[in-house]
C-alpha cells in the first residue's frame, strides 16, 4: 500500500475572440469553469488580469494516488480546452508534484 498522492497542476492561458464585453467574458469562463469542475472533477480558479475582455487565466489542481490518472487527465483538459470551440489555448503548462 502506497502512502503517497500526486498533485495535477494546470495553467491555461485562453483568449476568447468572440468576448465584446466583460459580461461575454464573464459568460464564457463561468461556463468553462464549470464544465472543467463537472467533467474532470478538478478545482478551477480565474487569476490575472480579470479586466481584459479577450483574455483569461485559468489555474487548475487536483490529486490521486496514481500518477498515471494524473497525466492522463492533465493530457484530457489539454485536449478539451484545444478543441473548444468558444475559446483558443494559447499556453497551457502541466505539472505533477
Amino acid at each position: 500500500m502506497s502512502n503517497s498522492f500526486f498533485i495535477g497542476i494546470g495553467q491555461a492561458d485562453i483568449l476568447i475572440e468572440n468576448s465584446r464585453s466583460l459580461k461575454d467574458r464573464r459568460r464564457i469562463v463561468t461556463s468553462l469553469k464549470e464544465k472543467l469542475k463537472n467533467g474532470f472533477n478538478l478545482s478551477v480558479c480565474e487569476f490575472g488580469d480579470q479586466s481584459l475582455w479577450q483574455r483569461a487565466q485559468l489555474g487548475l489542481a487536483f490529486c490521486s494516488n496514481d500518477m498515471k490518472i494524473v497525466i492522463s487527465t492533465l493530457n484530457q483538459v489539454d485536449e478539451y480546452l484545444q478543441n473548444n470551440h468558444l475559446i483558443t489555448l494559447l499556453n497551457f503548462e502541466k505539472k505533477v508534484v
